[in-house]
């Protein structure tokens, strides 16, 4: 079932504030959490409006717009900055990006269920992983294009594995608004159809964390080392592009660390387009010899654009129909 009102709670009083934060600190310390963050182009060059933060039993929606610093002050810093107390996230990117630049808040003790759900995924197909294991002795890693892999939105993994109509509901409700106003998570008082969302964003995670069990029990360590890569990546960077290379539907390379071990491969070369470094063997031969390395992934986002721009020369040309040009890729 969707969240009903008595779910959740909207925190933009300085009363409610400091209840809803002593309500938080009294949870078991092994109890986790789960943290959303919404805005208008959520990052750092956007603005982070609100926070919410759950139990299993309560999302705590704190409005950043109102409470300004003091949402942070009083509290919730020391909340999302203990690794201790674990907190679920889906996609924790932008979030953590926003939290750092914009009121310089580093959160850590993050579990990603999106990451979680892509190990789920590669351990539900286990033969597609043997078949994969073997090729990885063979070719070399700018050869495995194969490796390169879709991450899922949280609509799609709720379709998925929680089947819940109620929920996908009040996601494609704001969604649809979203589209006739690209700033409504700045509208104030925030309107019954956003909270609710904003609850459903969190209170779900616990769900979904639940049913994809399989993979967290046993590689829960993984999970962690990834996560705190996944919040690091976008952070850490001195500056960002905001382009495709940045931006996109393929999970980065090297984010979760191969089945049995909790280390990466030593990195020492960029790439020119989404900026990472990568060992050499990321780039073939000829790229490194000309000074134009792209990893597996950009090289996939490279190919989808140009396939797009010939696509639109046709179409624009009168060579390609409709039906034929509209593909929806993702």
């Amino acid at each position: 079932m969707a969240c009903k009102t008595q779910n959740y709670k909207l925190v933009d009083t300085e009363a409610s504030l400091k209840e809803s934060l002593s309500e938080l600190r009294s949870c078991e310390s092994n109890a986790f959490l789960a943290v959303d963050c919404e805005g208008v182009n959520l990052s750092r060059k956007g603005e982070l409006t609100i926070i919410t933060v759950a139990t299993e039993e309560k999302a705590y929606i704190f409005d950043v717009t109102v409470l300004k610093q003091a949402v942070f002050d009083e509290g919730l810093r020391e909340i999302l900055e203990d690794k201790s107390r674990e907190k679920l996230m889906f996609d924790c990117r932008e979030d953590a990006d926003s939290l750092w630049h914009q009121f310089q808040v580093k959160l850590t003790g993050v579990l990603d269920v999106q990451l979680l759900e892509i190990m789920y995924r590669r351990e539900s197909s286990a033969s597609g992983a043997q078949s994969t294991g073997n090729r990885r002795f063979q070719r070399r890693r700018s050869q495995r294009e194969h490796e390169v892999e879709n991450i899922y939105g949280f609509r799609r993994c709720i379709e998925l594995y929680i089947e819940d109509e109620n929920v996908l509901k009040t996601k494609d409700e704001v969604k649809e608004l979203l589209k006739w106003n690209d700033k409504l998570w700045k509208r104030r008082p925030l309107p019954g159809t956003l909270l609710r969302y904003c609850a459903v964003d969190t209170l779900e995670m616990f769900k979904l964390y639940e049913k994809l069990k399989s993979a967290k029990d046993k590689e829960l360590p993984r999970l962690r080392i990834a996560s705190e890569r996944y919040a690091n990546m976008l952070r850490s960077k001195a500056e960002r592009r905001f382009d495709g290379f940045e931006k996109n539907a393929y999970l980065p390379l090297d984010i979760i660390p191969e089945k049995g071990t909790l280390d990466f491969p030593h990195a020492t070369t960029q790439c020119t387009k989404c900026q990472r470094l990568f060992p050499d063997e990321e780039f073939s031969k000829i790229q490194l010899r000309n000074g134009e390395q792209k990893c597996r992934v950009c090289k996939e986002i490279k190919r989808y654009a140009d396939l797009k721009a010939e696509r639109q020369s046709l179409y624009d040309a009168g060579g390609v129909s409709d039906w034929q040009y509209d593909e929806n890729y993702y």
